[in-house]
C-alpha cells in the first residue's frame, strides 16, 4: 500500500515538469520576437535619421528649398575658401561647415578670395558660392601706377598690394594664359616670367576682381604693342635686331640709366660690347646680375659676381635670355636708336650721372673718382644725419 502511495506521489510530482517547460519555451519565444522588433524599430530609425539627414545636407549643398536673404560677408586679408566656410556657416549663408569644406577638397577650388565685401544669400548653392567668392568682378575701379623698370615680380606685387586680385587669380593669367598678340608669338609656350619686357610702364585705370585680371593685363600687353612704334620698330631693323633684342637691352638701359641723356649712351656701349665680342666677351651689367639673384638693388659682392644665373653677364656670354624689366618708351627708343661712340665703359656716380671709357685704363681712373665722390657722398650723407 505503502508502495502505491509512493508511486502516486512520485506520479503527481513528475506531473507539473511539462508544463513548465512549456511556459519557459513561450517566454523565449516571446522575447525573440520582441528583440526582433526593437531591431527593426533602430533600424527604421536610424535609416530615417540618416535619410533626414542626407536630405538636410542636400538641400544645403543644391539650394533646393533655402531662405532668400541676402547677407553681406566681409572677408578679411589671405583668406582662402576653406577658412571661410565658419564664417558662412555662422553667418547662416551656408548650414554645414564641414560640408562646404569636403565640396571645396572634393572639386579643387580652394582659390583664393579677394578681401572685402560679398552679397550672399542662403538660396545659393555650393557652386555659386564659390563661384561669386573666388572669381567676383567688380563694378569698383582703382588706377594704379607701374613705373619704369619695373619687373613682373614688382607689378605682381603692386596689384596684389592695392587688392586689385588674389595671388591665384594673378598667378594663373601671368603665367600660364597664352595672350595671342602677334608680339608675343615667339615667346610661347606661356610660363612664369614669359611677359616680362612686355607689361608696358604706366597708369592705368583697372576693375578689381579676379574676373578682370585678364584684361588688366591685357590692357599692359596692348599699350605696348602701341608705344612699340614704326620708329623703333625701323631702328631694330637698321641694327638687325629682333624685338625681343631690342626690348632686352631697352630692359638693361632702363636699370642702368637713371638720366633721359644718358640712355643712347648706354645702349651704345651695350651694343659695342655686343659687336666687338671677341675682346668684349662679357656685358657686365650689375643690374642683370641682381635680377638673376631676384633682387631689384643692391651692392654686389664677389659671391654675388661669380653666381651660377643666366642672367650674370659677368660670367655669361651675350645678352640675357630676355628682358630683365618692363622698359618705358625712352628705354625702348635709346635700345632701336643706340649714340654712336667708342665707349666700352661706364660706371655710376653719386648723382646718378656716369662716367665713360674707351679704353680699361681710362675705366680705372674712371672708377676712383667715382669711388672718392661716392665716399664724399656717404660721409656727407653721414654727417647730416648726426646732425640731426
Amino acid at each position: 500500500m505503502d508502495n502505491e502511495i509512493n508511486n502516486v506521489n512520485q506520479e503527481t510530482q513528475r506531473v507539473p515538469q511539462p508544463e513548465s517547460k512549456r511556459r519557459r519555451s513561450r517566454r523565449r519565444k516571446n522575447s525573440g520576437c520582441a528583440g526582433t522588433v526593437v531591431y527593426v524599430i533602430a533600424v527604421l530609425g536610424i535609416s530615417i535619421v540618416l535619410s533626414l539627414a542626407a536630405i538636410f545636407m542636400a538641400n544645403d549643398v543644391f539650394a533646393f528649398i533655402k531662405p532668400d536673404a541676402v547677407k553681406e560677408i566681409n572677408v578679411a586679408e589671405n583668406t582662402d575658401v576653406v577658412s571661410l566656410s565658419k564664417q558662412l556657416d555662422d553667418e547662416g549663408v551656408i548650414s554645414y561647415g564641414s560640408l562646404f569644406k569636403l565640396y571645396i577638397s572634393l572639386k579643387g577650388d580652394n582659390e583664393g578670395v579677394l578681401a572685402g565685401s560679398y552679397l550672399l544669400n542662403p538660396n545659393m548653392d555650393y557652386g555659386q558660392i564659390v563661384n561669386a567668392l573666388a572669381n567676383t568682378s567688380s563694378t569698383e575701379t582703382v588706377k594704379i601706377t607701374i613705373p619704369e623698370g619695373y619687373s613682373v615680380a614688382q607689378i605682381h606685387q603692386l596689384l596684389l598690394d592695392e587688392h586689385v586680385c588674389t595671388q591665384e587669380a594673378l598667378d594663373e593669367v601671368l603665367n600660364t594664359y597664352a595672350f595671342k598678340h602677334e608680339f608675343l608669338k615667339e615667346e610661347l609656350p606661356a610660363e612664369e616670367g614669359w611677359l616680362e619686357g612686355y607689361l608696358f610702364p604706366d597708369t592705368y585705370e583697372i576693375y578689381k576682381g579676379n574676373a578682370a585680371v585678364k584684361d588688366t593685363i591685357n590692357k599692359m600687353l596692348n599699350n605696348f604693342d602701341n608705344k612699340y612704334d614704326e620708329q623703333i620698330q625701323a631702328g631694330a631693323e637698321a641694327l638687325g635686331r629682333s624685338m625681343h633684342e631690342v626690348v632686352t637691352v631697352a630692359s638693361l638701359v632702363e636699370r642702368e640709366a637713371q638720366r633721359d641723356d644718358e640712355r643712347a649712351i648706354i645702349a651704345g656701349v651695350i651694343y659695342n660690347r655686343l659687336n666687338n665680342s671677341s675682346e668684349f666677351p662679357f656685358l657686365q651689367v650689375d643690374a642683370s646680375v641682381l635680377y638673376g639673384l631676384g633682387r631689384s638693388s643692391g651692392a654686389l659682392s664677389e659671391e654675388d659676381l661669380k653666381s651660377d644665373t643666366p642672367y650674370n653677364l659677368y660670367t655669361k656670354q651675350g645678352l640675357p635670355p630676355g628682358p630683365i624689366c618692363n622698359p618705358g618708351h625712352a628705354s625702348l627708343k635709346a635700345a632701336a636708336h643706340p649714340a654712336e661712340h667708342n665707349y666700352f665703359y661706364y660706371v655710376a656716380m653719386p648723382d646718378g650721372s656716369h662716367l665713360f671709357a674707351n679704353s680699361y685704363e681710362e675705366h680705372q681712373a674712371n672708377i676712383a673718382k667715382s669711388d672718392q665722390a661716392q665716399a664724399a657722398a656717404a660721409a656727407a650723407a653721414n654727417a647730416e644725419g648726426g646732425g640731426e
